[in-house]
């Protein structure tokens, strides 16, 4: 088994400052939930790029990501749920987690 970490630089969109890639590759790598590691990982493989990583939001604890390209419900899964909103304030759609701390991929 590889200890090579699942994100890399690669992983980040162009607009990311330089200065905060080594933090958030970790918050990725270590402490966003393993059901959004997943969809985080094919969403990356399709092309997606990470724009924004921050913590404690919604709940303490929590991890969320927002993603530059829109995605789907393809991912959905027992861990994670697909929610739809679409609202040009706030964001397009996001998939949370079902179990507490929420962590959010959004896009």
């Amino acid at each position: 088994m590889t200890d090579q970490p699942l994100f890399t630089e690669a992983c980040l969109d162009a607009s990311f400052a330089r200065a905060t890639h080594r933090e958030t590759l970790d918050i990725l790598n270590t402490r966003l939930h393993p059901a959004l590691q997943k969809i985080l990982a094919a969403e990356i493989a399709s092309g997606n790029r990470v724009v924004d990583v921050g913590i404690d939001w919604p709940d303490a604890g929590s991890v969320h990501v927002t993603l530059h390209n829109h995605f789907d419900n393809r991912h959905t899964n027992a861990e994670a749920v697909f929610s739809l909103c679409d609202d040009p304030h706030y964001w397009h759609a996001d998939y949370s987690t079902t179990s507490k701390p929420t962590h959010l991929l959004i896009c």
